[in-house]
């Protein structure tokens, strides 16, 4: 008894098998016919990784693109007609293998390329300060981050004072190198390079005009002005502006630690 029932539960898995094979099976078929019945047309697509800036005449001699066929109905309005149509021209982003080459991924170089002007936010200016190592935290900033700009400034009476001036002064560019905008890529390597190399003393903000004129000022009276500047977090938030210290009482209100304790 105990055998002909296991004999009928293995029949039924095997009868289940069967249909499931039999069902992917019909699916897989149908859903290949109407793809093979559909209209295909040609289009050109990526083949190779196409890396930005690379020219279209490149592009198309080494094969990084060439033909494909997919079904008219999902062929982009946009498409690419001739590979003639991308050259003389650069990548304006990275292309990844499989896309569809439509208008607008090759641009003329006049078109990708990013002046410094156009990495000024609007309403800013660009100007810049010379600092030395000591003054511009050892040569560890790089274009894009922040910093607190303190100012000393030698007094009638013989003493010096320091105050902070601004904080969260965006760096827009350390000698000739500017930071990346949005949809650029970097490398690491270059930007550090970039950072320490003999110009890494020239710091260019970006900062409203009013502001502008003040570190102008500043710049140009230098037997009385010195400019400090401090690294700060990229989220760091504003505070009260801190007190001015000077040499007369620079040790007064000193704990015997840096840090506020509670």
């Amino acid at each position: 008894m105990n055998s002909k029932r296991t004999l009928l539960i293995a029949v039924a898995l095997v009868l289940a098998a069967l249909a499931f094979i039999g069902n992917v099976y019909y699916l897989n078929s149908a859903q290949q016919r109407a793809y093979d019945n559909a209209k295909r047309v040609q289009v050109f697509v990526v083949k190779k990784k196409v890396p930005k800036g690379l020219p279209g005449e490149i592009a198309v001699s080494q094969e990084f693109v060439g033909t494909g066929k997919i079904p008219q109905e999902f062929r982009p309005g946009s498409s690419v007609a001739k590979l003639d149509d991308i050259k003389n021209k650069v990548a304006i982003n990275e292309l990844s293998p499989g896309q569809v080459l439509v208008d607008g991924q090759f641009v003329d170089q006049s078109v990708a390329q990013v002046t410094n002007a156009q990495r000024v936010p609007a309403g800013q200016v660009a100007v810049s300060i010379s600092v030395d190592r000591i003054h511009g935290v050892a040569g560890l900033l790089l274009p894009g981050d922040k910093v607190n700009v303190l100012v000393s400034e030698k007094v009638s009476d013989g003493s010096t004072k320091v105050q902070t001036l601004y904080q969260n002064a965006n760096i827009l560019a350390i000698g000739s190198k500017a930071a990346a905008q949005a949809g650029e890529t970097t490398d690491s390597k270059s930007t550090a390079a970039a950072a320490a190399s003999s110009d890494s003393g020239l710091i260019t903000f970006a900062l409203p005009l009013e502001s502008a004129q003040r570190i102008a000022l500043i710049q140009s009276a230098q037997d009385k002005f010195t400019f400090y500047l401090t690294l700060v977090q990229p989220d760091n938030q504003p505070v009260a502006k801190p007190a001015t210290v000077d040499s007369n009482g620079v040790f007064n209100g000193t704990g015997s630690t840096p840090y506020p304790t509670n």
